[in-house]
């Protein structure tokens, strides 16, 4: 495995070398044609997929992905052409000239911000590179999944799986003079099961990944231990009472308060989108209850990290909310130049086929002082929210989010489960009805869409949420 690993690196550092080359070729044609500003992102990954229902193979896809994205800034406008990398003079070419055709009719001319540039590479520690996986390998483990979840009950009637993975580089040059070279690669798995009983159908999910460890995490993370979570999940749907219909206090666990922090809010501090949502023209104001902080941050560990972002800029914390006060915005350059913000490393794409947007990293509400016992104490009757099924939100902050896992609270103490359940509200009104924040972290990983698919995580502790925040329903 070592002597494999020597020799795919030491071909690695031969093909960056070309690839530098073909690269400068392009910013040398930009910077003739008369570009301010030329950005060549190309990337050479190798990307697997397996789908697995019910004990068998279903689709089984190994492509490689390989390109570049050629990006200027000419007269004020962007031009963006991809391609193949050795096309890339004439793609830069390509992108200058639609710069140039579209800055006629363009008003407000694109700044960015500056940066210090740097060179850099970065690679990955993988014990278990998931490209030197065998399919053998990796197909008996969701053999082994699909028995395990199926086992647990009887009632458990069907099993979707699907597992991805990937490897590879990506290369930056810029005619500023950054050059950065990562290695980037992930591990993803995703189970959907369905229960039936009496006529009663339900289902539940279960989503983990890494961008930072390989096959190995799933020695962490291991068919036992994901079998046991979302077999669990779907026994309690069909076990657990109907909701009442209303507002109540209630405890929301980590992966809920997650998709609040992501989907009700997150997406309103991205700059290019805070123009239009409910947090326009209040940085500075008090957005929150003071025992609220909420952030997005490269953490190490969560899904989507990476020490760059697709700009070259290096990731840092944010802090949107700040002890209740509305602190920070997510930015990338030419919105960082155009808000007066910090630049953070939030400019990302899914692929070379993609322009960098501003999308979230890992954003989560940060830890308070409250132990679990004080944040479930004095409530008669409410709910705990434990995991949710999935959910939506808009820019004016209202969401709505199905709960896979939720439970009665009797008098402060954790009570029968609950079935079917939707929760639903205005984020940044429920943002002052906050009376607990617990003292642990968790998170969970997914993709988020946005035009473009990006890795991310969201999470946080648990936290106690007034009556009044939160409306209650069925068929979650």
């Amino acid at each position: 495995m070592n002597a494999v690993r020597n020799r795919y690196v030491f071909v690695d550092g031969l093909k960056r070398g070309i690839m530098f080359e073909t690269l400068e070729k392009g910013i040398k044609a930009g910077e003739q044609k008369g570009a301010d500003y030329v950005e060549l992102r190309a990337e050479d990954v190798v990307l697997t997929f397996i789908g697995y229902s019910d004990g068998r193979v279903d689709n089984l896809n190994v492509k490689a992905r390989s390109g570049v994205a050629c990006r200027v800034l000419y007269d004020g406008t962007w031009g963006l052409a991809c391609g193949m990398i050795d096309n890339t003079e004439t793609l830069v070419k390509e992108a200058c000239s639609l710069a140039q055709a579209a800055s006629v009719t363009r008003k407000e001319k694109i700044k960015l911000q500056e940066i210090k540039t740097c060179e850099d590479k970065t690679t990955q520690q993988y014990r278990m590179p998931p490209h030197e996986v065998s399919f053998e390998e990796k197909i008996s483990r969701l053999d082994t999944l699909c028995d395990l979840i199926k086992n647990h009950d009887k009632r458990i009637k069907a099993v979707s799986i699907k597992y991805a993975d990937s490897h590879g580089f990506k290369y930056l040059l810029t005619n500023e003079g950054t050059k950065i070279t990562q290695e980037m690669g992930h591990v993803f798995n995703y189970c959907w099961v369905t229960g039936k009983e009496n006529g009663g159908l339900t289902a539940a999910r279960d989503i983990i990944g890494s961008t930072e460890e390989g096959f190995e995490y799933f020695e962490r993370e291991t068919e036992q231990k994901i079998a046991e979570r979302v077999a669990h999940r779907v026994v309690l749907q069909l076990e657990g009472n109907p909701p009442k219909k209303g507002s109540f206090p209630c405890v929301l666990g980590p992966r809920v308060v997650g998709t609040l922090a992501h989907e009700a809010l997150g997406h309103l501090a991205e700059a290019d989108l805070t123009l239009n949502s409910s947090f326009n023209g209040k940085l500075g104001e008090k957005v929150a209850s003071d025992m609220v902080n909420m952030v997005d941050a490269p953490i190490k560990g969560t899904f989507g990290a990476s020490k760059y972002d697709d700009e070259g800029v290096l990731m840092q914390r944010v802090d949107i909310i700040k002890e209740g006060v509305f602190s920070g915005l997510l930015t990338n350059r030419e919105y960082a130049y155009k808000t007066g913000m910090s630049l953070c490393g939030s400019a990302r794409a899914e692929s070379f086929l993609y322009p960098p947007l501003i999308r979230m990293r890992n954003t989560f509400f940060d830890k308070g002082d409250c132990s679990n016992e004080e944040l479930f104490e004095g409530i008669n009757f409410g709910y705990y929210c434990k995991d949710y099924r999935g959910g939506q939100a808009d820019l004016n902050s209202s969401f709505q989010i199905g709960v896979q896992e939720a439970f009665e609270i009797h008098k402060g103490e954790i009570g029968s489960p609950i079935k079917d359940l939707s929760i639903s509200g205005i984020a940044t009104e429920a943002l002052f009805l906050i009376e607990g924040v617990g003292k642990e972290l968790g998170f969970e990983e997914g993709y988020c869409g946005k035009g473009q698919r990006a890795a991310t995580s969201s999470g946080g502790p648990h936290v106690r949420v007034e009556k009044g925040a939160i409306l209650f329903g069925g068929r979650g």
